[in-house]
């Protein structure tokens, strides 16, 4: 392979970080947007309800760790022109174990996802218009919006359709975000109990309430609910992978160089990778990281914002009211939210809920594709010559199909999501961060390694995320039982 030498960075990376730097925030927003769906608006006001602001850590420290792991890969990319996965298959043990493993897990949460968020969607519907009955005429009505839900964004995923739809909702979400921060400020909650839950980590019990009124909660462990938490928000392994496959677009650093697209490192060298290492070209190289450092952190920077308003007005409004929620009712109380504002925001928390969801379940697919072809591509030399257009098709129908087939099956959304939240959002995610710190001591020269802080805080993030999910899991098959 050539040296690796970076081109000149733009005057503004030369000048360091500034206002002008918000305009490297772009891939970022998917992550923002095709979380805000699940983890923000149902899980967050949900853990609220249940615990108060007892697990407002769990939310800190997800965007946190979340953060730091997107980021490591975001800078090897950079670095490297090739995405991680790609040297992933050069781990110790059987060739391409790590893509396969993490593909076929990714590809097995893809369906649940996608599932469960159209009929959350569905029960959404079903609020909005009024619609009632017996709770098999309401599931039912439930079904067939999630599955209408499901087959608009096949359709308008396979026809590129997407820019008009990514600014209304950005415009309708920004909307809806601006009248949260209003919100909490206005509900004047507990501010001294919010900062103990966010710095003092716990796993706390159901209260009785929760154990009397709602028995399939009280069912679950609480390390479950955690997990689940963990998992939800920001996203998971099946989101970054696509995340950090957008870069190829980009021209940051090696991704620019023509070795950088598309290529497979089949046969690799010991040692580093043939990185020019002079004065010059190292501080090329530190001065193109601050596109990847703005987008990451501007990205869990919003999701990190929208979990700590949904818990802090879950734990204001909805606990003491004992209202969890659940099944048919996961958007319908946080409402309230701000129609205690005005009554009239009670129409732009209902256009705007519905369009983080639709575009949550739309954006998903082209995540997901993407995040497919960079666990397939280092395993087989047939995806590799063929257009990237032809592997999205398949990919799509495949999500579509099961999570059709799950949709008519299965009743609680909740339970539709669990398992994949807590494989695909905490598992592979701690596995991700030990895998990242392999990659930067194998393939990196040592003046562009990571940083004696970011190794530690990317070793703690793999230790804890792989640890926990681990437990969480045992939990959950023992629970089923």
């Amino acid at each position: 392979m050539p040296k690796i030498i970076y081109p000149e960075p733009t005057d503004d990376l030369k000048a360091g970080f500034s206002w002008r730097s918000l305009r490297y925030f772009g891939a970022g927003a998917i992550i923002a947007s095709v979380t805000i769906g699940s983890g923000e608006t149902v899980f967050a006001s949900r853990s609220g309800a249940i615990f108060g602001y007892k697990l407002l850590w769990c939310f800190a420290a997800a965007a946190v760790m979340k953060g730091i792991q997107v980021y490591t890969a975001g800078r090897y990319f950079t670095l490297t022109g090739e995405h991680p996965m790609t040297h992933w298959a050069l781990l110790p043990g059987p060739r391409n174990w790590v893509p396969i493993t993490i593909g076929v897990l990714s590809l097995l949460c893809f369906p649940f996802w996608q599932a469960g968020l159209p009929l959350i969607l569905g029960n959404v519907l079903n609020w909005i218009f009024a619609i009632q009955g017996r709770p098999e005429q309401v599931l039912l009505h439930a079904r067939l919006w999630g599955t209408a839900a499901i087959v608009v964004a096949v359709g308008l995923t396979l026809l590129r359709g997407y820019g008009f739809l990514e600014k209304a909702q950005t415009l309708i979400v920004g909307v809806l975000i601006g009248c949260l921060m209003v919100a909490v400020v206005a509900a004047r909650p507990d501010w001294l109990a919010a900062l103990h839950g966010t710095l003092v980590p716990c796993v706390p019990q159901y209260d009785q309430w929760v154990v009397e009124t709602y028995e399939s909660i009280a069912r679950r462990p609480p390390w479950v609910e955690v997990a689940t938490c963990l998992g939800a928000v920001g996203g998971g392994t099946y989101d970054y992978l696509g995340y950090i496959g957008c870069f190829r677009e980009k021209s940051w650093g090696a991704i620019g160089l023509a070795h950088g697209r598309y290529e497979i490192a089949v046969t690799l060298p010991p040692g580093p990778l043939p990185i020019d290492t002079s004065q010059q070209n190292l501080l090329r190289a530190r001065q193109w990281l601050l596109p990847a450092k703005v987008d990451t952190a501007a990205g869990f920077f919003c999701v990190f914002l929208l979990s700590i308003c949904f818990v802090i007005l879950g734990a204001v409004f909805l606990q003491p009211q004992h209202k969890v929620p659940d099944q048919n009712n996961l958007l319908n109380y946080q409402a309230q939210f701000l129609t205690a504002l005005h009554p009239s925001l009670l129409y732009v928390y209902k256009l705007g809920i519905f369009m983080a969801f639709f575009g949550t379940i739309y954006g998903g697919y082209e995540v997901y594709f993407r995040t497919a072809f960079e666990c397939l591509m280092p395993v087989s030399s047939r995806v590799r010559r063929i257009r990237p257009e032809k592997l999205r098709v398949g990919i799509v129908l495949y999500c579509a199909a099961f999570a059709l087939l799950f949709l008519w099956t299965m009743r609680d959304p909740i339970k539709i999501v669990t398992p994949a939240a807590i494989v695909g959002g905490v598992f592979t995610c701690g596995l991700w961060c030990l895998a990242m710190i392999w990659a930067d001591r194998r393939f990196l020269p040592k003046p562009l390694r990571m940083g004696h802080g970011l190794l530690a805080l990317t070793a703690i993030s793999g230790v804890v995320l792989t640890t926990l999910g681990m437990k969480s899991i045992w939990d959950y098959i023992g629970g089923l039982f």
